[in-house]
């Protein structure tokens, strides 16, 4: 089964201890910059990437949103890139998943020349906190520390890696419209939804700890301006409230960004 590669929920020290690498790794111009930009793992330690910008793959690098890379070249969102990387030693793709996130690090620095620091800046945000004041969570989280077997886990249905059935004990995966995980701590959830086109960064409030169950569905808003007839189905908002328990606050706060101060271009395979 193939996964979704995931990012941290939080930006790292760019000084940190050497992070790991992939063995080898292919860059391509994008062969369909129409296409659909994803990252994944496959079981094997391979990493893939289709029509992958600068600004994503320091997204999925670095588990930040769109406004916590601030400045770069004039070709960050434009050019486009097809990445196969391979990292030795990694039979399970889910034991690999967040390191290979770590191996983009050094793939930025090495081939796009990358050098990038940090700032605090305050920005526009969403403080995600539990909507009910008694705490009481929606009917699709709920908490799953065990992942008991003989539960009833969340069976997600559109752009499921397993339509119709079940999923594995620390899964968890997202489009543009879906996201759902099975028994998974609350900064993957962070991940998916920056991972959307939620045009905030979004911060956790909520103080939950431990691991959860969780799925929501929305109708993006982008998909709703203009149309003569939106589509039916909630915004994100509603979504996370009425599924989740949750409740996505407008505000303001101090915010970690990465500073771009020089990238190039990466020299193709």
């Amino acid at each position: 089964m193939k996964h979704l590669v995931v990012a941290a929920a939080c930006v790292v020290s760019l000084s940190a201890q050497q992070p790991p690498a992939f063995d080898v790794a292919a860059i391509k111009p994008a062969a369909d910059t129409t296409a659909f930009s994803y990252s994944r793992v496959e079981a094997g330690g391979r990493y893939l990437g289709q029509n992958m910008s600068l600004r994503l793959l320091i997204k999925t690098a670095y588990g930040v949103h769109d406004n916590q890379i601030v400045d770069g070249p004039s070709w960050i969102d434009s050019d486009r890139w097809d990445i196969n990387a391979k990292a030795d030693g990694y039979k399970d793709a889910m034991a690999f998943r967040d390191v290979s996130r770590l191996m983009v690090r050094p793939l930025l620095a090495d081939r796009f020349k990358l050098v990038m620091h940090h700032e605090l800046r305050e920005l526009p945000v969403y403080a995600l906190v539990v909507a009910k004041p008694n705490g009481e969570l929606g009917p699709k989280m709920r908490l799953d520390e065990a992942c008991d077997p003989l539960g009833k886990p969340i069976a997600p249905a559109e752009g499921s890696p397993e339509p119709g059935g079940t999923m594995a004990c620390g899964a968890d995966g997202f489009n543009p419209r879906h996201l759902w995980a099975r028994s998974m701590t609350l900064n993957y959830l962070l991940i998916g939804i920056r991972r959307t086109t939620i045009d905030r960064v979004v911060v956790d409030h909520t103080g939950l700890t431990g691991k959860y169950d969780w799925e929501v569905q929305w109708v993006p808003e982008d998909l709703r301006i203009g149309a003569a007839k939106p589509p039916e189905g909630p915004s994100i908002f509603q979504a996370f409230r009425d599924q989740l328990g949750l409740k996505l606050e407008a505000t303001r706060d101090r915010v970690d960004v990465l500073v771009i101060d020089h990238a190039e271009h990466p020299e193709t395979d």
